[in-house]
């Protein structure tokens, strides 16, 4: 595989209603994903570490112990085993980075 080109607006225009992710690449067992958030997310545990990388609107990751707001270019780590969320009261988007052969489950 080469370098590709990815145009994330038009990716991010493919979302259809929130929680409901689009996957954009796979590249080997790397997983990049758009998702729109809106509402208060469901709690979720991953075996993996996840990258959020925040595109637009506003987002708040939250664990058992934080809450941290994200602003659109601003990105957030979650290591695995941490109970986490999203929340947002507007609609907000962003980017997922991820294993993809990996298991979630709700917390």
């Amino acid at each position: 595989m080469d370098i590709q080109l990815i145009d994330f607006e038009k990716e991010a225009g493919k979302l259809e209603s929130p929680r409901r992710p689009h996957d954009m690449v796979f590249v080997d067992d790397s997983l990049l994903r758009a998702v729109l958030c809106e509402g208060e997310g469901k709690w979720y545990v991953h075996d993996y570490d996840e990258f959020f990388l925040h595109h637009k609107g506003d987002v708040v990751i939250e664990s058992d112990n934080s809450a941290i707001e994200l602003k659109p270019g601003t990105g957030i780590l979650v290591p695995a085993g941490v109970r986490h969320r999203t929340n947002s009261e507007d609609e907000g988007v962003f980017l997922v980075f991820r294993h993809r052969k990996t298991a979630c489950t709700l917390a």
